[in-house]
């Protein structure tokens, strides 16, 4: 029996297969004998009782096979010919031919015997043809009780028998030289032992033909005694030789290549191909190249290998050109897209990706400017899908807004269980001031305002304090009435706080920073100070405090999930300046040795002038108490135009927290500095201090720092006031007070901008008769006060133009800083500065020295990369500054 599928005339290949299958079926089989079964008499081998069973128990099997769908042959009938023609003893051959005489395929015969309390069935199944041996079968029951479970055994091993012949008895597969033949095998859905059913193997076939590996693919069945062997003859695809691809030329080839599932030495799938035709066409749509066209060729080197050529088409990238909204009528076009993620093409789009569409941010942009609406009061605004127009220019954006009406803030109420007075609940919100003002009703500040009242009520001990909020919309008079509703719930301890994930960090490395612990009444805000701090260690890539219910309904765990983070660093540095030229910087710093937040650091620093290293330790808890307790080896030597200055020494640091936000920092130094070398242009104050000298100086200093994190800060202020007294009581050959004051402020913006202002200020005095030596003296300029000035340039000078230095200063920063890619940690700041140094005597007048500039931020895995260009606004001493400086580094 043959079923052929031929690829090249599917159509006639199946409608062939259809007749072909139709006509097996109705084909008479080699004689008119059906497939009956005729059942003869039994040898009855038992006493006299039992002689019934000569024709009752041929009458027992006929109705079990009967019910068992087989047809069976007149039992009269048989019982006549046998007398007829006086057969006295039935074999293979008399039984064979009875059953084609009374034109059946089968026949059935045997003994039954009776031995103590055992029966047994000894039966032959016969096959009238002769074509297929004789089965025997023998079945024993114990009981006389059992006869008729014995008959039904009997007939269920006839019917096995009788259907084996109509099930597949085995399935191979034949052609296939570079695919596993389990590739066909596991996808069949017939098995070995099904029935075997032409239509089943029709859809099979059509199954493997789909696969996209074969080119032809053809059943053949063949009968055995044991059942249909169906043979699977594949003809396969060419194997892909070689993956040429052709005009990636805007993407680079590497990046396509990675796009395929296609490799080389796999067989020609064209299915799997289109698939990653469609990969390549999304690669350039990602890009930008909205009309690039992928095909591909499948070129024949032989009869087994050929070449896979994938075409590409790139076309011209398109950008975002324009983005219009209809309907917008009460609020600016221009105001609606800066609530937007998708933005037009800008100056710096081959930078940060700006002007390129990302669809799936178009459902985000939708629903940003209606959120934006409903901040501004339009509570019924609705926007539409947005339309794409690509044109041969770029890419047009319009998006369809209904505004509906304009609200403004009715009444504000609330309900519940009010811990506190209505008036202390009022300052918690802001709905109130806007109702106050009658000004136009904005969903973000009500949301806020619900996360501010429970937030508010953690405070008070209950952890699952619930606000919700009722809208009562009066549209005849256009306005919005609130009522916030309070649930308190439960007040809630802190049963036990647990620390998880930290593998390096010690346990009571983070128990310090928490502000929650076992026993606590819970606190959000103390809950989220906590978290502050940890993320300010710098230790954590995440940090997650997760409440978790008890067996109380009481009682809650602080689940403390970290996740560490490198904290050693090893960076590198470079710069330029007009006194050093090309310098080099160095630091080795582990933040958390031994997982107890040890720091321990060793830097250097090389120039054409200045050489210098420290290496510096420090304990920010020693031994688990608020002192902090360290100390700093330094070896510096400098040479001025006019003098050389050696400096070796040391630092003593400590630090006590004053409160939350607020940490008293002092030290005292010892260094020994020599000063030789000196030119015959070397000033007076310098010749003075020839040879060794000593200084002796203790520094105090308070700091409040309010900022989010440690690093690239957002919102926030840092504030530090620092004296530091040398000489005098203390000893030493230099002698000054030396008061410093900074100031940080962070401030988040739009478009997640942060505005960051940075003032310091400082004055130096004697605390002796004797001079101040100039090198204590002030002088600003370079990357950390107002870039695009030398380094320690600007200063007042002695007569020969040599830097003196001032004992009063001043600078400002102003920057933006703003991201350029926030998966990468790249940013951009541009910046003002602005700072000048004033000598002993001269009256501070704030003519100060400007400059402006921009930068690149990078945070990136190899660690911080800074470079800024800074341009002087003013001439120093005659000449007009710029400067270019940078430093990188890397974290291990």
């Amino acid at each position: 029996m043959l079923y052929k599928k031929n690829l090249h005339a599917l159509a006639t290949g199946v409608i062939s297969l259809f007749i072909f299958t139709a006509f097996v079926l109705i084909l008479p089989g080699k004689s008119s004998a059906s497939d009956s079964v005729a059942v003869l008499p039994f040898e009855i081998n038992a006493p006299s009782d039992f002689d019934y069973l000569d024709t009752g128990l041929p009458t027992m099997l006929m109705n079990a096979l009967s019910d068992r769908g087989i047809n069976t042959a007149d039992f009269e009938r048989l019982t006549s010919i046998i007398a007829r023609d006086e057969i006295r003893h039935l074999d293979i051959q008399s039984s064979a031919r009875l059953a084609l005489t009374v034109e059946s395929r089968y026949a059935v015969y045997g003994s039954f015997s009776l031995v103590d309390e055992f029966i047994s069935l000894d039966a032959r199944l016969v096959d009238g043809f002769g074509e297929k041996e004789t089965v025997p079968f023998y079945i024993v029951k114990q009981g006389v009780i059992n006869i008729l479970p014995a008959v039904e055994d009997l007939a269920d091993r006839i019917q096995q028998e009788l259907i084996r012949e109509d099930r597949i008895a085995s399935i191979d597969v034949q052609g296939v030289r570079t695919l596993d033949p389990d590739v066909i095998l596991i996808r069949l859905r017939v098995q070995e032992g099904d029935i075997f059913d032409p239509a089943i193997l029709n859809d099979e076939l059509r199954r493997i033909f789909e696969l996209g590996y074969f080119d032809d693919v053809r059943f053949e069945v063949n009968d055995t005694p044991q059942g249909k062997e169906l043979m699977i003859i594949v003809e396969e695809k060419p194997l892909i030789q070689n993956i040429n691809i052709q005009g990636a030329e805007k993407i680079r080839e590497k990046d396509v290549r990675e796009a395929l599932t296609t490799r080389t030495g796999s067989v020609v799938n064209p299915g799997i191909i289109s698939q990653d035709l469609a990969r390549i066409r999304e690669l350039y749509r990602g890009k930008g190249y909205y009309n690039a066209s992928v095909d591909y060729v499948v070129a024949s080197v032989d009869d087994r290998r050929a070449n896979l050529n994938i075409r590409i088409d790139e076309g011209n990238r398109l950008f975002i050109q324009g983005i219009e909204i209809l309907g917008a009528e009460n609020i600016s076009q221009r105001e609606l897209r800066k609530e937007m993620a998708t933005k037009r093409r800008g100056p710096f789009s081959w930078l940060t990706g700006r002007g390129v569409l990302r669809e799936e941010l178009l459902d985000r942009d939708a629903a940003a400017i209606e959120a934006h609406y409903a901040n501004q009061g339009f509570i019924d605004a609705r926007v539409g899908q947005p339309q794409v127009d690509f044109q041969e220019d770029g890419i047009y954006l319009t998006f369809f807004v209904e505004e509906g009406p304009r609200y403004r803030t009715g009444e504000v109420h609330f309900a519940g269980d009010l811990l506190v007075s209505i008036d202390e609940l009022f300052e918690v919100i802001q709905m109130d001031d806007l109702s106050a003002s009658e000004d136009y009703f904005n969903r973000s500040i009500m949301r806020e305002d619900m996360n501010s009242l429970a937030d508010f009520y953690t405070d008070f001990g209950y952890a699952f304090a619930d606000a919700d909020v009722e809208m009562d919309i009066d549209r005849e008079n256009r306005l919005v009435n609130v009522t916030y509703y309070l649930e308190k719930n439960r007040k809630i301890y802190i049963r036990r706080v647990s620390i998880e994930g930290n593998h390096r960090t010690r346990d009571n490395v983070i128990r310090r920073e928490m502000r929650l612990s076992d026993g606590d009444l819970f606190s959000g805000t103390h809950l989220r100070r906590s978290n502050e701090r940890l993320n300010r260690l710098d230790f954590f890539e995440s940090v997650e405090i997760e409440p978790v219910q008890t067996a109380s309904p009481d009682e809650i765990d602080l689940v403390v999930r970290v996740q560490e983070q490198p904290t050693g660093i090893l960076s590198a540095g470079a710069g330029y300046s007009s006194y050093d030229r090309i310098f080099f910087t160095g630091m080795i710093q582990q933040r958390n040795l031994f997982g107890k937040a040890y720091d321990l650091s060793f830097s250097g620093s090389f120039g054409r002038r200045t050489t210098s290293f420290d290496l510096g330790f420090w304990n920010p808890y020693f031994r688990d108490s608020n002192l902090g307790l360290g100390t700093n080896l330094y070896w510096i030597d400098d040479e001025f135009f006019t003098y050389d200055k050696e400096t070796r020494g040391g630092r003593l640091r400590f630090s006590y927290p004053l409160g939350e936000y607020t940490t008293l920092f002092w030290h005292y130094r010892l260094d020994k500095y020599t000063i030789s070398n000196l030119s015959s242009r070397a000033h007076r104050d310098i010749v003075d201090l020839e040879g060794d000298n000593w200084s002796s100086a203790a520094y105090v200093a308070a700091t409040r720092d309010t900022t989010d994190r440690r690093i690239n800060p957002t919102r926030g202020t840092i504030n530090t006031l620092s004296a530091e007294y040398a000489g005098g009581i203390i000893g030493g050959d230099d002698n000054f007070i030396k008061y410093v004051y900074r100031t940080d402020y962070y401030r988040p913006l739009f478009w997640r901008t942060v505005f960051h202002w940075r003032a310091q200020a400082g004055y130096i005095m004697k605390n002796t008769s004797e001079d101040i030596p100039n090198f204590e003296l002030f002088a600003l300029g370079g990357i950390n006060s107002v870039r695009g000035y030398s380094a320690r340039k600007i200063a007042p000078r002695y007569e020969d133009n040599e830097v003196k230095g001032g004992d009063k200063h001043f600078f400002t920063n102003f920057e933006i800083i703003f991201p350029l890619n926030e998966e990468l940690g790249l940013m951009g700041v541009t910046f003002f500065d602005a700072g000048e140094v004033w000598d002993k005597g001269e009256k501070v007048d704030f003519d100060l020295y400007k400059s402006i500039g921009a930068g690149i931020r990078w945070y990136s895995p190899l660690g911080p990369l800074r470079v800024e260009y800074g341009y002087g606004l003013d001439r120093l001493y005659g000449k007009r500054e710029s400067k270019v400086e940078f430093s990188m580094g890397h974290i291990f």
